[in-house]
């Protein structure tokens, strides 16, 4: 009986534990209903607002790759002090990581291309909708959010890129969406996609996501990545090469990066990621162009030539550097050594000579030599 109650303790124990993780990493994915939290510095000036619910640690990266993390919470307030200023153009590392590979498995001399799978877009929340278009922001099972990722869907495909849309539903819009949508995710790996895009809207007011490009209304697009899975690394980088490459051609069109404590089912790959297309607030139409602007602008990071598309003005520009670094050493490397250098020239030159000497005795002239001693002989 004695042994029967331990077991009973432990048991309980571990459901309890096993129920605090799973309360703790759905809590991390969790999204405000009514409200959203506004993240503050310490001085009390504006950073950013998010639907997301936020804890201690979690971090934003802004449209000026100002780094802030979160240290301290006071109700729907978020208090975050600055850590530093990113370089994103530091990222190509792991595109000239990609651009060796490419030419030292003989792909360059081959001229081989490998065939690559398409992009594929799923959406979590399938309930998000844009007040101004759809008239509510939710539609259960089938959200505006559908008509945002046709129109990525149709701008990536103009521009001659396989696309795979999934619209299965994942409703309600609750904690265990992410259990859910991570079903449709698994589904779609299947089809080995280069890229795996969850499409949301962000529930912020609306001059947070408002932009104007090429004189037209569009919606500025935020990226997430989870902090808790074991391909955050790979995520992050991948996150701040689609910004560095979208800053490039429209700066400030990617509002930011936010960093939250979950997986948001990143952990299925390197190269998943979860967009944020405008508030609900914002117009529909505002959204899908956004999204038009957001696939012609990150194509290039998304699909590329050849996986993530390495060899663009980033990576071939570092390679070029180090090309220049590389001959540079050479050249000091002679310059440095060229006392020893004329030295063995000329010790070379020497033994070529003697060389050349011995090889001039074991000619004619020594046949002739020889052929004189004979005849002196023949006269003693």
């Amino acid at each position: 009986m004695k042994r029967l109650g331990y077991l009973f303790y432990f048991s309980i124990l571990f459901l309890l534990i096993t129920l605090l993780f799973i309360t703790n990493n759905v809590f991390a994915e969790t999204e405000l209903s009514e409200k959203y939290m506004t993240l503050q510095d310490q001085q009390g000036k504006l950073i950013t607002c998010t639907v997301h619910q936020i804890v201690v640690g979690d971090e934003y990266l802004d449209s000026q790759n100002n780094l802030y993390r979160v240290v301290k919470l006071h109700n729907n307030t978020a208090i975050v002090k600055l850590v530093r200023k990113e370089k994103l153009t530091a990222s190509t590392l792991s595109e000239l990581k990609d651009l060796w590979s490419y030419f030292i498995n003989g792909e360059f001399l081959k001229g081989e291309t490998k065939v690559k799978g398409p992009i594929a877009i799923y959406h979590t929340h399938s309930d998000e909708s844009y007040i101004p278009g759809d008239g509510t922001s939710s539609k259960f099972g089938h959200g505006g959010i559908f008509q945002v990722g046709d129109s990525l869907t149709n701008a990536f495909e103009k521009s001659g890129i396989p696309v795979v849309h999934s619209k299965t539903p994942h409703d309600p819009h609750d904690a265990m969406a992410y259990d859910r949508s991570r079903r449709t995710a698994v589904q779609l790996l299947k089809r080995q996609p280069t890229t795996l895009l969850d499409v949301h809207r962000d529930a912020v007011p609306p001059q947070l996501y408002s932009d104007v490009i090429r004189n037209q209304g569009v919606t500025k697009v935020q990226l997430v990545v989870g902090r808790q899975n074991p391909n955050f690394q790979a995520n992050n980088d991948f996150a701040k090469r689609i910004k560095e490459t979208c800053d490039r051609k429209y700066p400030g069109f990617i509002k930011g990066i936010f960093y939250g404590k979950g997986k948001y089912n990143q952990d299925l790959g390197p190269r998943s990621i979860l967009l944020e297309f405008g508030s609900d607030t914002n117009s529909k139409t505002a959204a899908e162009r956004g999204a038009q602007i957001f696939a012609a602008a990150a194509k290039d990071v998304l699909y590329g030539n050849r996986g993530a598309g390495f060899i663009n003005r980033g990576s071939m520009r570092s390679l070029f550097w180090i090309i220049a670094a590389l001959v540079a050493g050479v050249g000091l490397f002679f310059l440095i050594n060229r006392g020893s250098f004329k030295n063995f020239g000329k010790e070379l030159t020497g033994a070529m000579g003697e060389g050349e000497n011995k090889k001039t005795e074991e000619g004619p002239l020594a046949d002739d030599k020889a052929k004189e001693n004979d005849h002196s002989h023949q006269k003693n």
